[in-house]
C-alpha cells in the first residue's frame, strides 16, 4: 500500500509551548486542540469548542506512575470539560477533536468514542479510566468508512501532540515481529528465556519472558525500581504478563537476569547473531 507525506499545522494559541495548541491536517475537516486543565476559561468564546466532538483527559496514575486517559464524547466540548473539573481531579490536559464544518452528530461521536476506547485499551499504553465500555451507535456502512478515515487522521495528530495512546508498544504485524525477535538466555537451568524487540522508542521485553527472581545488590537503583514497579505483572513462576518498554537493550537484559548485562552482546537472533552485530550489518548496508 502506497504511503504519502502529510502536512500538519501546529499553532501555539498563546505563543508558548505550555499553553493551548491547535493542530490541523491538510485536506481534512477535522481539527485537534490540546488544552491545559488550567486554561479552559480562555476557550469559552471559541464556537468550534461549543460543538460536538470526542475528548481525551490525560494524567498520571499516582501509584504506578503510568499515564492514564479518560475517553468521552459530548455535544458541547467546553461545558463537558468544565463538568470534569469537579468530577475528575486526575487529569492535567485534554485533547479534543472537532470538525470545522460541525459534521459530527450524536451517532457519529458515540461511534468514535467506542472505537477510540477499544483502540486505546488494546494498545495497553495507558490506563483507560472509563468505568464502562462506551456503547457503539448504529450507523450506515458509508458513515463507518468515513469515520474510519477520521480515526486514522486523529491517531496521527494525537501522536503529534505527544500522546501514543493508540500505538501498541510492539508491531502488531506478527510476521514482522517474529522476524525481528531477539532472545536472551543467561541463567542456564533457570527455567526459561526472555524475548525482546528493538523499537524506535527503546527495547521491549515481551510478554511470556522469564524474569530471574533474584537480583544482585550491585545493580543500579533504576533496575531495582523497575523490578519493584513491574512486580505486579510477573507471576509466581517468573513469567512476565505484559510487554514492557525499556530505554535500552542493556537495561532490558539487566532487568531480566538481575545482574549487570551488556544487552548489545547478549540479545541474539535465531541464528545466534548479537544485536551489536545485527546493527553493524545495517550500518554496512547504509554505507
Amino acid at each position: 500500500m502506497a504511503t504519502f507525506g502529510k502536512s500538519i499545522r501546529l499553532y501555539l494559541m498563546d505563543g508558548k509551548p505550555n499553553g493551548r495548541w491547535m493542530c490541523e491536517l491538510s485536506n481534512w475537516t477535522g481539527k485537534a486542540y490540546k488544552l491545559p486543565r488550567t486554561m479552559l476559561k480562555e476557550c469559552e468564546k471559541r464556537s468550534d469548542l461549543r460543538s460536538s466532538g470526542v475528548y481525551f483527559l490525560f494524567g498520571t496514575d499516582d501509584d504506578s506512575g503510568k499515564p492514564l486517559v479518560y475517553i468521552g464524547e459530548t455535544e458541547d466540548i467546553i461545558t463537558r470539560l468544565y463538568q470534569h473539573l469537579d468530577s475528575k481531579d486526575y487529569w492535567t490536559e485534554a485533547v479534543v477533536f472537532v470538525t470545522t464544518d460541525d459534521h459530527l452528530n450524536k451517532a457519529h461521536i458515540k461511534h468514535l468514542e467506542n472505537r477510540f476506547y477499544t483502540i486505546a485499551t488494546e494498545a495497553k499504553r495507558y490506563i483507560v479510566k472509563n468505568g464502562n465500555i462506551p456503547k457503539k451507535s448504529s450507523i450506515s456502512e458509508a458513515e463507518q468508512a468515513e469515520l474510519e478515515e477520521f480515526i486514522f487522521n486523529a491517531e496521527l495528530l494525537m501522536t503529534t501532540l505527544g500522546h501514543r495512546v493508540f500505538e501498541p508498544i510492539i508491531d502488531t504485524d506478527k510476521t514482522a515481529a517474529a522476524e525481528s525477535l531477539l532472545h536472551f538466555i543467561r541463567n542456564k537451568g533457570s527455567g526459561g528465556k526472555a524475548e525482546g524487540k528493538l523499537t524506535s522508542e527503546g527495547f521491549v521485553v515481551m510478554m511470556g519472558s522469564y524474569i530471574y527472581p533474584k537480583i544482585a545488590d550491585y545493580v543500579s537503583p533504576g533496575i531495582k525500581d523497575a523490578r519493584e514497579k513491574y512486580a505486579s505483572i510477573i507471576n509466581a513462576y517468573g513469567i512476565l504478563q505484559e510487554d514492557v518498554l525499556f530505554s535500552s537493550p542493556s537495561f532490558a537484559s539487566t532487568f531480566v537476569c538481575g545482574k549487570n548485562s551488556n544487552g548489545l552482546a547478549e540479545w541474539k537472533d535465531d541464528n545466534g547473531i548479537s544485536l551489536k552485530e545485527l546493527e553493524a550489518k545495517v550500518t554496512e548496508v547504509a554505507d
